[in-house]
């Protein structure tokens, strides 16, 4: 009679996950992703009514000036030690710790080059606060990277309930941190402080539920083996930096503390759907795609669910948030922020336009063509600068339209993706055009109701802000039903899935 076989323990089920019920831990993962991106979204929309009352623009523009040089640091940790973790079919566990040792020291490395480089960047950009910022948020980079490797294995056991978990005790206690030294007038230190809390809740968290605890074991084979792959990730992260932060820098250089701070919370609330809301959702599919990468059908059908899907929820809250700027804005943050109201509605139609393109770089990194991804970046990166360039000639508005501009850019970037699996521009139009038609419709109704709701319905600000959400969510959902059955069988299907999930 055979032996049992011997129960593994949790670093031991990543080193060779299966595609066993891959759709039932798709669902589950989604699910929670979900959940966590409702919570994300519901604390940050909240506290950001809190903060953006008690704190200056000026302050939420020094804490972006300080993010690019943060940002800049953040591209040396984009080294794909976690995506190669999560990529690759099987691992050992002495990868897994060279993974972890070769992460500490980069991200060791990363504080001590940050903390050099906030004597300079004060001067950099003609502002004595950015330096002093810059000293504090530096040990946010060892604690990122010492939660590498936990992360990344519960990414391979597709564990997302538990990454769901973390994230919500990290996003509550950074909020928290920061209200509560706001209410304290510690002005943009509060931000600070919320930062940093939530890297270390987030860092004791990874390690108390991964069960990893490193062994002093280093493979130097390993490590040179996986520079090609590497380079690959760091350089797609000096392109993803420049992207993501020169209007930041050029907004910043040419216009000062309080525009960019006014030109940061338009960005940021539309963050919240491409960031927040579309990225976490990457580390759903990323660990999908890889796991069924050698078979071409389950991955074109997976492609199009997760695009359609992604379709239908966020081309809508992109064109929705543009709709209802006005009073957004109002209710959110307040009289003082009404200047970023035409802002706020440019960069959310390019948001919400973009999402669905999120599902380029898990395509990307499961068929393993990360130098393919970098070159293509780096046209849209020369494309970037140019426009923004441009655009900023212009000032703020400017600026938001070279992003409106750049979602023409990334539809390219879009199609090259689904072509690595054979797939054809038809398939942008079945993820994409029924939604974007349905939030167009959405949109012409909010503002054919707007004077309506203001002078028939109800005087007061936020009853007018849910009235118009109200209204253009059922014409919405009523567009969707005749023109995007497809989407809204996937819907269908996803819920039925999680209902039985649930049980």
């Amino acid at each position: 009679m055979p032996p049992p076989p011997r129960l593994r323990n949790r670093v031991q089920q990543a080193f060779r996950p299966t595609a066993d019920h891959l759709a039932r831990r798709v669902v589950h993962g989604a699910a929670f992703t979900f959940l966590g991106i409702a919570l994300r979204t519901g604390v940050t929309v909240a506290s950001m009514a809190v903060l953006a009352r008690l704190l200056r623009p000026a302050d939420f523009g020094h804490l972006a000036m300080a993010t690019v040089v943060t940002e800049l640091a953040a591209v040396f940790s984009n080294f794909g030690f976690g995506s190669i973790l999560i990529q690759r079919p099987r691992v050992s566990r002495i990868q897994i710790d060279t993974m972890h040792w070769s992460a500490a020291g980069l991200g060791l490395t990363l504080t001590t080059l940050v903390f050099v480089l906030s004597y300079l960047s004060g001067h950099f950009f003609q502002n004595a606060m950015v330096g002093p910022l810059l000293r504090v948020l530096c040990l946010c980079f060892i604690l990122e990277e010492l939660t590498m490797v936990p992360r990344s294995l519960l990414a391979r056991r597709m564990q997302f309930k538990l990454d769901f978990l973390i994230q919500a005790a990290t996003q509550l206690s950074r909020v928290a941190t920061a209200i509560v030294m706001a209410l304290q007038g510690m002005g943009v230190w509060s931000l600070v402080a919320g930062a940093l809390a939530g890297s270390v809740v987030q860092a004791c968290a990874y390690w108390a539920l991964s069960g990893y605890w490193p062994r002093p074991r280093f493979s130097r084979s390993f490590l040179r083996s996986t520079w090609r792959t590497n380079g690959g990730h760091f350089g797609n992260g000096i392109l993803f930096f420049i992207n993501s932060n020169l209007d930041l820098f050029l907004v910043g250089r040419r216009l000062g503390a309080a525009l960019l701070g006014q030109y940061q919370n338009a960005r940021s609330l539309t963050d919240e759907i491409r960031s927040r809301m579309v990225q976490p959702l990457q580390r759903v599919l990323f660990p999908a795609f890889s796991a069924i990468q050698n078979d071409t059908d389950r991955f074109r059908e997976g492609i199009l669910r997760s695009g359609r899907l992604l379709a239908l929820a966020f081309i809508p809250m992109g064109l929705g948030v543009a709709a209802v700027a006005p009073e957004l804005v109002r209710v959110l943050y307040g009289d003082q922020w009404l200047p970023m109201i035409p802002i706020l509605q440019v960069i959310a139609i390019a948001t919400g336009l973009s999402a669905p393109y999120s599902i380029s770089s898990p395509i990307f990194n499961a068929t393993n063509r990360v130098g393919l991804s970098f070159r293509l970046f780096l046209a849209s990166t020369l494309i970037t600068i140019a426009l923004m360039l441009y655009g900023s000639q212009w000032g703020l508005m400017g600026v938001a339209w070279s992003r409106l501009a750049l979602a023409g850019v990334g539809l390219v970037f879009f199609r090259i993706s689904l072509g690595l699996v054979g797939m054809r521009t038809r398939h942008i139009w079945q993820i994409m055009g029924p939604p974007s038609i349905a939030a167009g419709a959405m949109w012409w109704l909010i503002g054919l109701l707007r004077d309506w709701v203001q002078s028939q319905v109800t005087s007061n600000a936020s009853a007018q802000l849910g009235c118009l959400i109200g209204l253009g969510a059922a014409a919405y959902l009523s567009a969707s039903l005749v023109l995007s059955a497809q989407h809204m069988r996937d819907a269908r299907v996803a819920v039925s899935k999680l209902r039985g999930e649930s049980k």
